[in-house]
């Protein structure tokens, strides 16, 4: 594209890619119903969930090509007298064949989008505790994996962690729970957590001890070993604050966004599938640094990273940038995202961060500063 057609469009949008090519403008839909709050994944490809009050249900949004409006089907309807209201939602990130979990304030939903039912779970919690999120463990043994937030001594809760099965309507305490620390009331916020510090694989249950600074891994009975919490374990020294983990739903790999002695982030890939200990070193790399190239294109003085995670088919990897911008006024986020590639040796660490695409606008940037990045992207330069 030369600058005389970028002058010549009304841009509104652009996506960058590191290596200078230019990618088509994100698309605004409609849900064809009504505002979306929220989105969750769901067992259907090309697609997402939503809570929708004006069907009072669960409306699946099916994308086809570009330029196409998407198509919704309400899936469950009328499973409460107000399906969306004023709770703080927890979707579960992963499902089964057929069922969806999330939880709002003190009770968990489990819904069938086949067959187009749903039912609430109560949990056993006073008025003065909460739900923090719910996820399948092992859906075929009916094993979910539930956190709460207990009333402590003010102004703080308890948190634990609880392994439960599901008969009927109802959540059996298994007997495996957790202390997962102390939490502040105000740090429970409707919006979707900045981080997340426990995660379901394979049908284990990978936990950062925040205490210990090391990985527990349940099969929601007993400890297991697992290669992923026995490296991290066996090289926890080598970890800072560890802020948020992402296991790949398929590769033999995990994101750790830590922080580092300076406060700012850093982003670490551990892998599990080296024998040779030629190759040890390979096991744990960091590629922080890397996304640093972008602070300037956002206006952010420092890399501070949230909300990441895997797309559900694991072809690529999704991370916010959050923080304050060099005037110290706050900003959303900025999301990237990484194409998942085989390991190979120019890409060591399975993510091809030389084809890292920026989603959506970046706010408050010029026409004459979009056409000098483009400029500067043709050239190879970096951001």
């Amino acid at each position: 594209m030369s600058e005389a057609e970028i002058k010549e469009e009304e841009i509104k949008h652009y996506v960058f890619v590191k290596n200078g090519r230019v990618h088509y403008a994100p698309q605004a839909i409609s849900s064809g119903e009504t505002a979306i709050h929220w989105i969750f994944p769901v067992p259907e490809p090309a697609a997402v969930g939503t809570l929708d009050d004006n069907s009072n249900g669960i409306v699946l949004v099916k994308f086809g090509d570009y330029g196409k409006l998407p198509e919704n089907t309400v899936v469950v309807k009328d499973y409460g007298d107000s399906v969306y209201d004023m709770y703080h939602y927890r979707f579960s990130p992963n499902y089964a064949d057929d069922t969806i979990a999330y939880t709002q304030n003190q009770v968990a939903v489990i819904a069938d989008v086949k067959i187009g039912e749903a039912f609430y779970v109560r949990c056993g919690l006073s008025p003065n505790d909460c739900l923090l999120g719910i996820r399948f463990l092992d859906p075929q043994d009916k094993l979910f994996v539930i956190a709460k937030a207990i009333k402590g001594g003010k102004p703080k809760k308890d948190s634990y962690l609880y392994v439960v099965k599901l008969e009927g309507q109802n959540f059996i305490d298994t007997g495996w729970s957790m202390y997962t620390g102390k939490i502040d009331d105000d740090a429970i916020s409707p919006h979707f957590p900045l981080y997340h510090t426990w995660q379901v694989h394979d049908r284990k249950l990978f936990v950062y001890d925040k205490e210990r600074r090391k990985i527990v891994c349940t099969d929601g009975k007993e400890s297991v070993s697992h290669p992923f919490s026995e490296i991290f374990n066996a090289n926890a020294k080598l970890f800072h604050i560890v802020k948020d983990i992402a296991i790949h739903p398929n590769l033999p790999f995990v994101v750790i966004i830590e922080e580092n002695i300076y406060g700012t982030h850093d982003l670490v890939v551990l892998r599990w599938d080296i024998a040779s200990s030629k190759e040890k070193a390979k096991q744990i790399l960091s590629f922080g640094p890397i996304l640093e190239e972008l602070l300037a294109l956002f206006g952010l003085k420092r890399l501070a990273l949230a909300y990441q995670s895997f797309s559900p088919d694991g072809n690529w990897y999704v991370v916010g940038y959050v923080g304050r911008a060099v005037g110290n006024e706050s900003r959303s986020p900025h999301f990237v995202a990484i194409p998942v590639v085989l390991v190979d040796k120019k890409h060591p660490d399975f993510l091809d961060t030389d084809n890292l695409v920026v989603l959506g606008q970046v706010a408050g940037y010029s026409l004459d500063a979009r056409a000098d990045v483009l400029r500067s992207l043709q050239r190879g330069d970096s951001v």
